[in-house]
């Protein structure tokens, strides 16, 4: 059995409303996990791009990969090689200050 690990898939989709549905609704049918899911606008307004972070092995990957190829929205689509992509983290904190504590 392959060892399951992190993976991260990068999608140029058309920017039209239900776009977004239509891809998770695939990994709802499917049966599988989505860990992380962002999505933002281009420089070209026509387009978008999610990056998804899911788990599985080497199968799950590929089934994945085949499946987000058939949406006719999907224009581009590229898996994430660990040695060469960058990872990011960002936390929004919220303080409570009052000017007299401010420094």
């Amino acid at each position: 059995m392959e060892q399951m690990e992190h993976f991260e898939i990068a999608i140029l989709v058309e920017n039209e409303s239900g776009a977004l549905s239509r891809i998770s609704g695939m990994f709802t049918r499917r049966g599988f996990n989505i860990h992380s899911l962002t999505v933002g606008e281009t420089e070209d307004p026509c387009f978008s791009r999610m990056t998804i972070s899911a788990e599985g092995d080497e199968t799950i990957r590929r089934q994945i990969v085949k499946q987000l190829a058939k949406l006719y929205n999907v224009k581009e689509l590229k898996v994430m090689e660990r040695d060469t992509s960058v990872k990011r983290e960002l936390a929004l904190i919220k303080l409570k200050n009052s000017p007299a504590t401010r420094s």
